[in-house]
């Protein structure tokens, strides 16, 4: 049942019935910035748009989230959380392969012992059927946790990056790539928030 469970070197795991347990690290974000308006960061209202010399900050969210020194480490830790579980499924797994195989090879039962034991094995497949699911649901709200609380930190560290470049608007960069044309020039201040980002936390105590 857990033949699709695997530990790639990518974000994505495995699970039960060929789903996998866990999407990625940072598979939040990219739900968080479809579900989203197009300017998900503002530094100003966006009736300052139609000021001349506007200046216009843009952010790669998903891309600070993912090299940020905090987005690696989360990073570590779901991989790692879900390695071990993984590890602890697939014990069961064989575990319920094997009363599997001893059921079939056993013809000294009874017809009422080989039906009472094949009702104990379905019961303990679909046991193992739901923790599986709820691996995977307990992976996706770690992720969810641990991701809102970089983003919160990453929105804060953007503000005052802007401040810092006098800049009026600050854009998300798949916000920025829906503007088909503007006179304005957009300033890409991801790697210095990044930068500012892990200045920040090494010297948090």
């Amino acid at each position: 049942m857990l033949a699709a469970l695997s530990s790639n070197a990518g974000p994505a795991g495995g699970a039960a019935a060929g789903r996998r347990i866990h999407k990625g690290p940072m598979a939040f974000i990219r739900r968080l910035l479809a579900a989203g308006a197009a300017a998900l960061l503002l530094t100003a209202p966006l009736a300052l748009a139609q000021a001349a010399d506007l200046r216009v900050g843009v952010v790669d969210v998903n891309r600070a989230l993912n090299l940020s020194d905090a987005g690696q480490r989360s990073r570590k830790v779901l991989l790692a959380a879900k390695a071990q579980k993984e590890n602890e499924l697939k014990a069961k797994d064989g575990d319920l392969k094997k009363l599997s195989e001893e059921l079939r090879s056993n013809i000294m039962l009874t017809e009422a012992a080989r039906g009472q034991k094949e009702k104990d094995l379905r019961d303990k497949d679909a046991e193992l059927r739901q923790q599986v699911q709820d691996a995977q649901r307990d992976l996706q709200e770690q992720e969810r946790k641990l991701t809102e609380s970089i983003f919160a930190e990453l929105r804060t560290v953007i503000g005052i990056v802007a401040q810092d470049q006098k800049l009026d608007v600050v854009l998300e960069a798949r916000a920025a790539e829906t503007i088909l044309f503007s006179r304005l020039k957009f300033v890409d201040i991801t790697d210095e928030v990044i930068g500012r980002y892990n200045k920040i936390q090494t010297t948090k105590p």
